[in-house]
């Protein structure tokens, strides 16, 4: 069936630009927390220092695919050899990271900067800094929680009395990353109606029987949506916006390899993580629930891996 929509030609643009606005902020997985320590393998130029130990804590968001913006602050001491006491160092910044794969085992790169504030025996300043490094971030480790350890060429231009600055240090930080809190709804653009004929076409029925979601897979043994999926998901929500009146289950289903209850509780957070993504491009949540049937309902037989790879699904159907 086709239906017809009107629609100002010169809206067209800033609908489109809008509409692309939406689906990067639907595939953003929200806010994370980080938490690390920090060991300071000083500069040589800052006389008899030996090394330094501190904290750091940071709020990540990516921005979009591999690419993500973190805001951290740290502070840290500076051990000195002899008996000359200890510096303090406290610093605010930014930092963008590139992440190399979308697998578990993400390696990564960053660039950033900020603000230092220093305190020694010779007093206190206030001094800019800027910072590069390589890392690597192991995803649902434990949970949501990610381990995450990275090394970085950090130089300071506050000044300590010994009028050596700025300094070079190494920076050693290992600790972890975990969800603070959710993504954003978006909302489908508005389309001001008036004067242009465009026709579109709209699906006449919608999950009559229950349909696999071809191209909807996940991450290594965990329940992270890959790139291909949220592309694959963003097809299916434009299609469940246009039919509004449905109520659909979503299942996941694994294959035989593994225990019971672990495959039942990965295709329940598999289900859940499809239904999340779906709620985040618009679609009503009390219209959709997540089941995880794990190895019950194998559609092939799970002793050859290509029996294994088409019971490893998720499914749509209508409940009503």
């Amino acid at each position: 069936m086709k239906i017809k929509s009107i629609v100002l030609a010169a809206a067209l643009l800033p609908i489109a630009a809008t509409a692309e606005l939406a689906t990067k902020q639907a595939s953003n997985p929200g806010w994370e927390a980080s938490v690390m320590g920090v060991y300071v393998n000083t500069d040589s130029a800052r006389r008899d220092a030996d090394y330094g130990l501190g904290l750091r804590v940071g709020l990540m968001k990516e921005l979009q695919d591999k690419f993500h913006m973190e805001l951290a602050g740290f502070g840290n001491d500076i051990e000195r050899k002899v008996g000359s006491g200890q510096d303090w160092q406290y610093g605010l910044g930014a930092d963008a990271l590139y992440t190399f794969t979308n697998t578990p085992v993400q390696p990564y790169a960053l660039l950033g900067a900020g603000a230092l504030y220093s305190d020694t025996a010779k007093g206190t300043d206030t001094k800019p800094y800027w910072n590069t490094g390589l890392g690597l971030m192991v995803r649902e480790v434990w949970g949501a929680l990610s381990l995450r350890a990275d090394v970085r060429y950090f130089q300071d231009f506050a000044k300590d009395g010994s009028g050596k600055d700025p300094f070079s240090d190494v920076r050693f930080h290992v600790g972890v990353n975990f969800p603070l809190f959710g993504r954003t709804q978006v909302k489908p653009a508005q389309i001001i109606e008036t004067e242009r004929v465009v026709e579109v076409e709209v699906p006449t029925t919608i999950i009559e029987k229950p349909e696999v979601l071809e191209g909807v897979n996940f991450e290594f043994d965990s329940a992270r949506l890959t790139v291909n999926a949220k592309r694959m998901l963003r097809e299916v929500a434009d299609r469940l916006r246009h039919h509004e009146q449905i109520e659909i289950e979503i299942s996941g289903h694994t294959d035989s390899v593994g225990s019971a209850a672990y495959n039942n509780t990965l295709s329940q957070r598999r289900a859940e993580a499809v239904r999340k993504y779906l709620m985040d491009l618009g679609v009503n949540g009390n219209r959709m629930v997540a089941v995880g049937y794990g190895f019950t309902k194998p559609v092939a037989a799970n002793d050859t891996e290509d029996g294994r790879e088409e019971n490893r699904r998720i499914e749509m159907r209508r409940t009503n």
